[in-house]
C-alpha cells in the first residue's frame, strides 16, 4: 500500500489536497508521477463554467501526466518496474497514481524526453485533429485556427507542415498569437483589436478560409469558424463544448459546410492507443515543436494557487503541476 497525496475537486473553487491509499488491482500499474498538467476542462470546471450533464471525475482529480512505474499488477504483462509511461486515465494530480492496463496507459518510446512524453494526452488529441483537418486541404489552401491554447499551437503546426500554403491563427490573447507566429503561423488576428470578418476577406480575396480549426471551446468560436469558412468549406471541431449556445446553422446549410468532429478520444479506445503511437513517432521525427509550449510550472502542493493564477492570467499556453 503507497500512501500519496492527491487533488480533490469538490466543486467550482473547491479543490485541495488530501491522503489517498493506492495499491494496484489485477490489471493495473502503481506509477510515480513525473509531470501532470492543466487540461482546459479541468480549468472550465473549476471555474463552475459548465452544465450540470457533463460530469468530471472529482477525486483524485487530473487526467493528463506520466511517470514511472513501481509496482505492476498480478496479471500485467509487457510492462516491468521503472518503465515509462503516459496517463490516459484519471488522477494524475498527485504524487502517484493508479493507470489501467491496456487503456489507461501507453509505453513512452526511446528518444522522447519525459516533459514531453507527460504530454502524451493533449499531445495525441491534437495531433490527431491536425491529421483530420488536413485531409480536408488541397494544395495551395489557407487554413485557420481559432484558439490558440495548447492544442490550436499543435493543429497550426501541423496545417502548416500538412500543405496549407498560410495559416491564419485566431484569438484574443496576443501572448498567444506571438507564439503562434513564432512557431510558424503565417498571419495572427486578434478579434478584439481588429474585425475578423474583414481581415479574412482581405487575406483571402473575399473567398474565406478553405479549412478552419475550432480550438477555442466557445459558441463565440465556433460561430467564428462558420463566419469565415467559405462556401463548401470545412470546419474541424475539436473543442469539447460544455455549456450549449447557439450556433448559425443557416450558414452551415446554405453554404453547404463541410463539418469535421476530429476528438480521438471519443473515437475507440483502440484507436487512441494506435493515435498516441503515431504522435510520438511525429515527435521523434521534429514535425512539431512542444517544448514552447509549456509556460508554467507548480509543485503539486500549489495547485489550488495554480488554478487560480490559470484562470486569472490567460497568457499561458500549457501550465505542468510536479509533485
Amino acid at each position: 500500500m503507497t500512501r500519496t497525496l492527491a487533488a480533490c475537486f469538490e466543486g467550482p473553487g473547491n479543490l485541495y489536497l488530501k491522503e489517498l491509499d493506492l495499491e494496484p488491482g489485477p490489471s493495473q500499474l502503481l506509477v510515480e508521477t513525473f509531470q501532470a498538467s492543466i487540461c482546459g476542462t479541468d480549468k472550465i470546471a473549476y471555474r463552475g463554467d459548465i452544465s450540470g450533464e457533463f460530469k468530471l471525475p472529482r477525486f483524485p482529480w487530473g487526467h493528463e501526466g506520466g511517470g514511472t512505474v513501481v509496482e505492476v499488477g498480478s496479471k500485467v504483462s509487457g510492462y516491468a518496474v521503472g518503465d515509462r509511461v503516459v496517463s490516459f486515465s484519471k488522477g494524475t494530480y498527485a504524487g502517484y497514481s493508479l493507470y489501467d492496463v491496456p487503456y489507461g496507459c501507453v509505453p513512452v518510446p526511446e528518444g522522447v524526453d519525459m516533459d514531453i512524453a507527460c504530454l502524451g494526452e493533449p499531445l495525441t488529441c491534437a495531433v490527431f485533429a491536425s491529421q483530420v483537418a488536413s485531409k480536408s486541404m488541397e494544395v495551395g489552401d489557407v487554413a485557420a485556427v481559432i484558439g490558440a491554447g495548447f492544442a490550436g499551437q499543435v493543429i497550426s503546426q501541423g496545417l502548416k507542415k500538412g500543405g496549407a500554403e498560410k495559416v491564419i491563427v485566431v484569438d484574443h490573447v496576443d501572448e498567444k498569437l506571438d507564439l503562434a507566429r513564432k512557431l510558424g503561423a503565417d498571419i495572427v488576428i486578434n478579434p478584439k483589436k481588429e474585425n475578423l470578418a474583414r481581415a479574412i476577406t482581405d487575406v483571402t480575396g473575399g473567398r474565406g478560409v478553405d479549412v478552419v480549426a475550432e480550438a477555442s471551446g466557445s459558441g463565440e468560436g465556433l460561430n467564428a469558424a462558420s463566419e469565415i469558412v467559405r462556401h463548401n468549406g470545412t470546419i474541424a471541431i475539436y473543442s469539447h463544448y460544455m455549456k450549449p449556445f447557439m450556433v448559425n446553422m443557416y450558414r452551415w446549410h446554405e453554404d453547404c459546410l463541410n463539418i469535421v468532429h476530429t476528438c480521438l478520444l471519443h473515437r475507440s479506445k483502440e484507436e487512441a492507443l494506435v493515435g498516441v503511437r503515431d504522435a510520438f513517432r511525429l515527435i521523434r521525427k521534429g514535425v512539431f515543436d512542444v517544448r514552447p509550449l509549456i509556460n508554467r510550472s507548480y509543485r503539486l502542493a500549489e495547485i489550488r494557487e495554480a488554478f487560480e493564477l490559470e484562470i486569472s492570467d490567460q497568457t499561458s499556453v500549457k501550465s505542468v503541476i510536479i509533485p
